[in-house]
C-alpha cells in the first residue's frame, strides 16, 4: 500500500491533480492488481460514499478536486478494501431490492440471490384474500422481512434472528425505513417463538436463509469477514436447515409456504428433508442469476 500512500501524497502543484476521474482510474487499477471482484465498481462506491453522492453524480464531477479530508478518509478505505475486506462493510451499507440497508460485521451482507425469498413471499402474500403474516427467520440485517413488508400494504412481520447484535442491526434497518408499525424484531433462535410474542396463530410464510457452509465448503477471503454464526451448517451445511424444514409445519397455516435459500449442491438432500416430514407438497426448486439451485418454497398441506 505504500505507493499508494505516495501518490496520494502529492502537492496542489502537480501537473496531475487527484481528480475525481484519476482516482477512480487509479483506484480500479490497484483493486484488478489486488484481484477483487469489480474493481471499478468498488472504486466507486469508495469515492461515492467519502464525497457523499450518489454514484452517478460521480459522472458529473470528474474534475472535481476532493479535499485532503476526503483525500485521506478514501486512502484508508481502499486499504481496507485491498486486504480483502468486503466494500459493504467499509461503506456500512448495501443495497437491496432496491432499497438502502446499513450492515456490519454482526449480519451477513445481503446478496442478490436472497431476493428470490422476498419475491416468493411477496407473490404469495398478495394471493391471499386477507391480510398477511410473514416469520423471518435468520433474519440478520432484516432486509428480506424489511423489503416484504415494504412491498406489500398489508402485512405482519416477525423477524428473529440468534444474535443480539443482529437484531440489534435488524431493528435500526425497520427504523431507517420506518416500518415500526409492521415489523417486530426479537432474539431467537431458528424457529423457537419469542417469549414476549403472543400466540397470535399461524403464519402464511416462513422465509429463512440460514447458515448452510459446510466445513468442506470452500469460502472467499471477503466471505471471513462475515459472521461465522451466520454461515456455519456444521458438518455438511444442512444444521439449520434440519431443523427449519422438521419446525417449520406447526408454524404454517394449512396452504402457508416455506421459502429457504440453501448451498450450491445441497438441492437433493434439503428436497428430502422438506419431504420426509410428510407435511408438505412436492416443492419447488429456484435458480439465482447464476443459473445455481439455491432457494426451495414448500406449501404446507
Amino acid at each position: 500500500m505504500s505507493c499508494y500512500g505516495t501518490a496520494f501524497s502529492m502537492t496542489k502543484d502537480s501537473s496531475s491533480p487527484w481528480t475525481v476521474l484519476r482516482l477512480i482510474n487509479w483506484t480500479r487499477e490497484y483493486f484488478e492488481k489486488a484481484q477483487l471482484e469489480q474493481p471499478r465498481l468498488s472504486a466507486e462506491i469508495l469515492l461515492a460514499h467519502c464525497l457523499q453522492c450518489s454514484r452517478i453524480e460521480l459522472y458529473t464531477r470528474f474534475e472535481y478536486l476532493p479535499s485532503q479530508d476526503q483525500l485521506s478518509t478514501f486512502r484508508s478505505m481502499v486499504k481496507r478494501a485491498a486486504e480483502k475486506e468486503p466494500i459493504a462493510y467499509v461503506v456500512g451499507e448495501k443495497e437491496f431490492y432496491s432499497l438502502r440497508f446499513k450492515v456490519t460485521p454482526d449480519v451477513l451482507i445481503p446478496r442478490p440471490e436472497t431476493e428470490i425469498l422476498v419475491s416468493e413471499a411477496v407473490a404469495h402474500l398478495q394471493s391471499l384474500s386477507q391480510p398477511g403474516r410473514l416469520w423471518d427467520i435468520c433474519t440478520g440485517s432484516g432486509c428480506v422481512a424489511i423489503a416484504v413488508a415494504k412491498n406489500l400494504e398489508d402485512v405482519e412481520v416477525l423477524a428473529t434472528d440468534i444474535s443480539p447484535k443482529a437484531v440489534e442491526v435488524a431493528a435500526g434497518n425497520v427504523s431507517l425505513h420506518e416500518l415500526t408499525c409492521k415489523v417486530r424484531c426479537r432474539e431467537a433462535d431458528i424457529l423457537t417463538m419469542p417469549e414476549d410474542i403472543p400466540d397470535e396463530g399461524k403464519f402464511d410464510v416462513i422465509t429463512a436463509n440460514p447458515p448452510y457452509v459446510a466445513e468442506s465448503d470452500f469460502v472467499e477471503d471477503t466471505v471471513k469477514y462475515e459472521p461465522s454464526l451466520a454461515l456455519d451448517g456444521g458438518v455438511d451445511g444442512l444444521d439449520a436447515i434440519r431443523r427449519v424444514a422438521a419446525d417449520s409445519p406447526k408454524f404454517l397455516t394449512s396452504g402457508g409456504v416455506l421459502i429457504m435459500e440453501f448451498g450450491y449442491g445441497q438441492t437433493d438432500d434439503v428436497r428430502d428433508l422438506i419431504l420426509s416430514t410428510s407435511q408438505f407438497d412436492q416443492p419447488r426448486i429456484l435458480k439465482d442469476h447464476q443459473q445455481i439451485e439455491r432457494v426451495i418454497v414448500a406449501r404446507r398441506k
